[in-house]
C-alpha cells in the first residue's frame, strides 16, 4: 500500500512538471510569434545589407546577455529554487544588471574596434542602441529569473507577453510610419525602448522581492558557484553564436544576410531547449537533493520521449516545405538561405537529448562534464567553420554546426548515463505515456466542453 501510495506521489509530482512545461513551452511560444512577427514587418522591408548589420549587432548582445546569465542569474535560478528568494535574488539581480551595465559601456565605446573586426562599414552606427538594448533590458531578465526559480511560469509567461506586445507594437510603427529610416540602427532603437519599457513594469510586479538589500554572504554565494559554471556557459553561449560570429568575419554582407536569416527561422529550435531548462533546471536540482534517482530517470525518458514526438513531424514538414515557407513569408526573398536551412533543421534532432541532458548535468552538479563536453564541441564546430565557410559560405556554416550538435548529442547522453541510468528502451517504452498524456487532456477538454 505504501509503495502504491508512493508511486502516486510520484505521479502527481511529475504531472505538475509537465503542467509547468506546458506554460515553459506557451512562453516560449511568444519570442517565436516575435520572430515571426519580425520576419513580416523587418526582413520584408529591411535592405540586406543592414540586415546583416542587425543580425551581428544582436548577436554581440546576446552573447554579452548570455554569458552574464551565466555569471549571475543561473546561479540565481538554483539558489532561490533550493532555499527561496530572500536577499540572494537581490544579489543576483544587482550584480547582473550592473555587469550588464558595464559591458554596455564597453560596447559603445568600443564600436569602431568591433566595425574593424568584422570589417563591415556601418557596424559602429547600430552598436549604440544595441549596448543601451542590453542594458535596460537586463533588470527584466532578472525578474523573469527569479520567478522561474520560483516556478511561477504562468506570471513568467504575462510579463514576456507584455514584452513582446510592445516590440511587435513599436516594429508595425517602424514599418508602416513614413518617417522610419529604413535602418538597422532605427530597429534596434524600436527594441531598446520596448525593452525599457518593459523592464519598469517587471520591476513593479517584482519590487519587494528585488528591491532588498544584498548581504555580502548572498554575492558570494552567487559568485562561487557563477565561476564554477562560467566556463560551461561560456562554452555553450560561443557554441550557439561561433557560426554566425566567423560567418560575420568570413562572409560579405549578402551571404551574412542568408546564413543570418536562415537562424533566425531556425530559432524556434533553440527556444525548445531554453524551455526544457526553464522547468528542468530547477527540478533536477530538487530531485537531486532529495535522491530521488528512479524519479529522474523517469523524468528524463518521458522528456526525450515527448520532445522527440513533438520534434520529428515538425522537422519533417520545414525540411520539405522550406522554399514554400521562405516564399510565404519573405515574398521570394531570401532563396538562397534555404540549403543552409534545411541542414540545420536535420541538426534539431539531436535536440531532444541535447536539450534535456543539460539542464539535467546541471542540476545535478556535473558542471565539469558539461564544461568539457561544451568546449570540445566549440572548437569541433569553429574548426569545421573556418574550414569550410570559405569554400562553402551558408551551408558550410550550417553543416560545422550540425556536426557540432551531433557530437554535443552523444557527449551528454554518455556522460549522464553514470548518474541517471535511462536506457533506450525506456525511452520508447514511454511513447505509451505520451498517448495517455494526450488522451487524458482531450478527455478533460470535452468534459468542459
Amino acid at each position: 500500500m505504501n509503495q502504491k501510495s508512493a508511486a502516486s506521489g510520484a505521479g502527481l509530482r511529475l504531472g505538475s512538471h509537465w503542467r509547468l512545461l506546458s506554460w515553459a513551452v506557451l512562453d516560449k511560444s511568444l519570442p517565436l510569434g516575435f520572430g515571426l512577427a519580425f520576419v513580416l514587418l523587418v526582413l520584408r522591408a529591411l535592405p540586406k545589407e543592414q540586415f546583416a548589420l542587425q543580425g551581428l549587432a544582436a548577436i554581440l548582445v546576446l552573447t554579452a546577455s548570455q554569458l552574464l546569465r551565466s555569471l549571475c542569474l543561473v546561479p540565481l535560478i538554483r539558489a532561490v529554487a533550493e532555499s527561496g528568494p530572500g536577499r540572494v535574488a537581490s544579489a543576483g539581480a544587482w550584480l547582473y544588471s550592473g555587469g550588464s551595465a558595464l559591458v554596455a559601456v564597453a560596447m559603445a565605446a568600443g564600436a569602431p574596434w568591433w566595425e574593424q573586426l568584422f570589417q563591415k562599414a556601418d557596424l559602429a552606427a547600430v552598436l549604440l542602441p544595441s549596448a543601451v538594448l542590453l542594458c535596460v533590458g537586463s533588470p527584466r531578465d532578472a525578474v523573469i529569473s527569479t520567478y522561474e526559480a520560483q516556478r511561477r511560469l504562468r506570471t513568467v509567461f504575462w510579463l514576456d507577453a507584455a514584452y513582446y506586445a510592445l516590440a511587435v507594437l513599436g516594429l508595425v510603427i517602424w514599418r508602416f510610419a513614413p518617417a522610419m529610416p529604413r535602418s538597422a540602427v532605427s530597429v534596434q532603437w524600436v527594441q531598446a525602448v520596448a525593452a525599457g519599457l518593459a523592464t519598469g513594469f517587471s520591476l513593479l510586479c517584482a519590487r519587494q522581492a528585488l528591491f532588498v538589500r544584498p548581504g555580502r554572504a548572498e554575492v558570494r554565494r552567487i559568485l562561487e558557484f557563477g565561476r564554477v559554471y562560467l566556463g560551461s556557459g561560456f562554452g555553450a553561449t560561443l557554441s550557439q553564436s561561433a557560426d554566425q560570429w566567423v560567418a560575420g568575419r568570413l562572409m560579405d554582407k549578402p551571404g551574412l544576410a542568408a546564413y543570418l536569416a536562415a537562424k533566425m527561422l531556425f530559432r524556434g529550435f533553440n527556444l525548445v531547449a531554453q524551455a526544457m531548462s526553464q522547468v528542468l533546471m530547477p527540478t533536477v536540482a530538487k530531485l537531486q537533493s532529495e535522491r530521488r534517482v528512479a524519479d529522474l530517470v523517469a523524468l528524463f525518458e518521458k522528456s526525450v520521449c515527448f520532445v522527440t514526438l513533438a520534434l520529428v513531424p515538425i522537422c519533417a514538414l520545414l525540411y520539405f516545405g522550406t522554399g514554400w515557407m521562405l516564399d510565404v513569408l519573405l515574398n521570394g526573398r531570401y532563396r538562397e538561405a534555404v540549403p543552409a536551412f534545411r541542414i540545420l533543421v536535420l541538426s534539431a534532432l539531436t535536440l531532444p537529448i541535447a536539450s534535456v541532458g543539460s539542464p539535467f548535468l546541471t542540476g545535478l552538479g556535473r558542471l565539469r562534464s558539461l564544461l568539457w563536453i561544451t568546449w570540445t564541441g566549440l572548437f569541433l564546430g569553429v574548426g569545421l567553420a573556418v574550414w569550410w565557410i570559405p569554400a562553402h559560405g551558408p551551408e558550410g556554416a550550417a553543416t560545422a554546426t550540425a556536426v557540432a550538435a551531433v557530437y554535443g548529442m552523444l557527449a551528454r547522453a554518455a556522460v549522464l548515463r553514470r548518474d541517471v541510468p535511462f536506457r533506450l528502451r525506456g525511452i520508447v517504452s514511454r511513447v505509451g505515456d505520451a498517448w495517455g498524456v494526450a488522451a487524458r487532456a482531450l478527455a478533460a477538454r470535452r468534459a468542459r466542453a
